[in-house]
């Protein structure tokens, strides 16, 4: 049994090209590391109008998120590093000293779906969209909104039953697991041209 689409009109086979194999219609940055022993993917497509961000570490797109920052604002500077990361001294929560400040102008715009844990999800949508707008700043591009999908594994459940993620928004763990998908996320280097 065929499609109606396929009965009604002729379907015509993509013909390749040899500018059309060279670039991808949409630019994209993907990279996969694993962050606490959990596979985490990172997805950035750049869009004349937006910036798409995926972070999963379950395969789905998770809630979508829109955040924005008006043009005429400026980003805050970013930290200097400390002596110790300077020195060679290196821990995975090095990161979280050099990260830019989210702006308190940024606006968030849930698109689709609600996070399990809005505090935790706000506080890695702003700074993932910081970290792209930075990227923007640096490589000359206009900023743009940034739409976020966020897709975190949830946190195990401790001996007792009750969720680790119930106290602290940043136990230890959580820490180890922030600061590793910003340094996912700032290893792109903005949209390439």
């Amino acid at each position: 049994m065929s499609s109606l689409l396929e009965e009604s009109h002729e379907v015509i086979p993509p013909t390749t090209s040899s500018s059309s194999t060279n670039a991808p219609p949409i630019p994209s940055f993907q990279l996969r590391q694993s962050i606490c022993g959990v596979d985490t993917e990172l997805l950035i497509q750049t869009f004349d109008d937006r910036v798409l961000v995926i972070v999963t570490q379950n395969g789905k797109v998770g809630c979508l998120t829109q955040a924005s920052l008006p043009p005429h604002i400026p980003l805050p500077p970013p930290p200097k590093p400390s002596s110790k990361s300077i020195n060679g001294d290196s821990s995975p929560l090095d990161i979280l000293e050099i990260l830019p400040t989210p702006s308190p102008s940024l606006t968030l715009t849930p698109l689709l779906g609600s996070p399990p844990n809005p505090t935790l999800y706000e506080l890695h949508i702003t700074q993932i969209a910081t970290l792209i707008f930075w990227a923007l700043e640096i490589s000359g591009q206009g900023r743009r909104n940034v739409v976020v999908g966020l897709s975190l594994r949830t946190q195990r459940q401790t001996s007792e039953g009750q969720d680790e993620d119930d106290g602290e928004v940043l136990d230890e763990d959580e820490r180890l697991r922030y600061a590793g998908i910003m340094d996912l996320v700032s290893q792109w280097s903005g949209p390439s041209e």
